[in-house]
């Protein structure tokens, strides 16, 4: 007769090793797991904490729950990606980026300017070295403001739901807040930013590539022939604009496409390295599979500048 299984009968590394496999798998059989003991709770809840997605109510205000049980240190420390994607209450996500100052990620789908005109920019500007943050739907829809992006942010995505296509050179002309400038200017409160990708819907009554020079006049020159910009961001590296569009729309926005990528590629010098993609379905979908081990945002843009320098420098 075969002997009944027995996690006892295992080395404790090999019985972690499975139950923190386990955990990574499936997010369900991690919060089951933490039922098991307070052994396998200590194992698994890193995991479990790892990255946070709050898309309703209900689950921001269970978090703020969970937390509150929870020492300060461990959500500070183990929770690494964060998105918010509810309205409110405003006051409950204000304690979650408090409480979760050490993300390495986050992604912002709430309104930016009604938070910060009751709770200030303290909270994100505290956060301790945030590297990517997504600003997605409507959380640009009344304005943006370069105080609601950590200084030590190098990946930022901003989801231009109000952008008037028509007016290239003031992508932020809808935003009211502090009498900043509308131009992309604005960015240059930015000094670590490497990767800027920008989502938005362009329409017909101007040409999409009248984008391009304004893009272009961010990226600082990478040889001796490329020319300088007094407008250049010192550190950016690769623009990637996703060219948003209805079903109804979708050959337009593929048309736009190959227009931006076609006049990056003609204008040569920096303008190689803005890339033009369709944009996802769901930018918030793309964000927490690109977190959780997926696809980056920023894998094929990346590809596609590294064949462009390839082939100017033969």
């Amino acid at each position: 007769m075969v002997a009944p299984f027995s996690f006892s009968n295992l080395p404790v590394e090999l019985v972690r090793d499975i139950f923190e496999h386990a955990a990574h798998a499936d997010r369900a059989t991690a919060r089951n797991l933490t039922l098991v003991s307070s052994t396998v709770r200590h194992w698994t809840d890193p995991i479990l904490y790892d990255t946070v997605v709050l898309s309703t109510t209900r689950s921001l205000r269970a978090f703020v729950a969970a937390i509150a049980n929870k020492p300060s240190e461990f959500v500070r420390s183990h929770v690494r990606n964060l998105g918010i994607f509810t309205l409110g209450p405003v006051q409950s996500i204000d304690r979650v980026l408090k409480a979760c100052a050490g993300v390495h990620s986050l992604a912002c789908g709430f309104s930016l300017p009604s938070y910060m005109q009751t709770h200030g920019s303290e909270a994100l500007q505290s956060l301790k070295e945030p590297r990517e943050q997504h600003l997605l739907g409507v959380a640009c829809r009344d304005g943006w403001d370069a105080s609601l992006v950590g200084p030590t942010v190098t990946h930022l995505r901003i989801h231009l739901t109000s952008f008037d296509s028509s007016r290239p050179d003031s992508p932020f002309a809808f935003a009211s807040a502090g009498g900043q400038e509308a131009g992309w200017d604005r960015l240059k409160a930015l000094p670590s930013l490497t990767h800027l990708a920008v989502v938005y819907r362009p329409s017909g009554s101007t040409a999409p590539t009248d984008i391009v020079p304004h893009l272009s006049r961010l990226l600082p020159p990478q040889t001796g022939t490329d020319a300088d910009s007094d407008e250049s961001l010192p550190s950016l590296q690769l623009i990637l604009v996703q060219v948003a569009g209805a079903a109804k729309d979708a050959s337009f926005a593929g048309e736009t496409v190959q227009a931006l990528n076609a006049a990056a590629e003609s204008a040569g010098g920096p303008a190689r390295r803005i890339v033009a993609e369709l944009a996802p379905l769901s930018p918030a979908r793309q964000w927490e599979e690109s977190v959780r081990g997926g696809q980056s945002v920023w894998d094929n843009a990346e590809m596609t500048v590294r064949k462009r320098l390839a082939a100017s420098s033969k």
